[in-house]
């Protein structure tokens, strides 16, 4: 049954069309997205959603699942506290008088809703452009990558025919 073999064969149906999706695409570009998208979901405080957010995102944008899972260990149990208490110091640094002008507010609700929005602005401060910057780079880093390896089997090849020639 693990291997969808069972008799909905489920599993091989979910693989085949992660496949096509593009979600286990193993190129550069779809890596790039995956990377991106672990980035940017790796690093919101959206602990228990990030999973399925990044699966999700995956399938928009066709970025390669595994990569963008492998990346957003960025965050962790232990670097998340310290990460969202630096998302909210910047939100209410840059935006905390015009989201108390937004929400004139008193109650526990009001003031909930003031810090939620803060952290949530200092987490789109920091979570796009590295996300951005993670995308951009796998994709410099992949192209030298592949430069050299094709520079590598061509020395290869020439060296040969120099080779069989003498």
């Amino acid at each position: 049954m693990a291997t969808g073999e069972g008799p909905g064969r489920t599993s091989r149906r979910v693989r085949q069309w992660l496949r096509r999706s593009g979600c286990l695409t193993f190129k550069r570009e779809p890596i790039a997205r995956g990377i991106g998208i672990g980035l940017l979901v790796g690093l919101t405080p959206t602990v228990g959603l990030q999973t399925i957010m990044m699966l999700a995102g995956c399938l928009l944008v066709r970025g390669n699942f595994p990569a963008a899972f492998a990346i957003s260990w960025v965050s962790n149990p232990f670097t998340l506290p310290p990460m969202v208490f630096a998302y909210h110091e910047l939100g209410e640094w840059l935006f905390g008088s015009w989201v108390r002008e937004l929400f004139q507010s008193s109650d526990l609700v009001g003031d909930a809703l003031i810090r939620l929005l803060n952290t949530a602005l200092g987490t789109a401060l920091i979570a796009l452009p590295i996300a951005l910057l993670g995308y951009f780079a796998s994709l410099g880093i992949s192209e030298v990558w592949h430069r050299r390896r094709h520079r590598a089997r061509e020395k290869r090849r020439e060296a040969a025919r120099r080779e069989r020639e003498a």
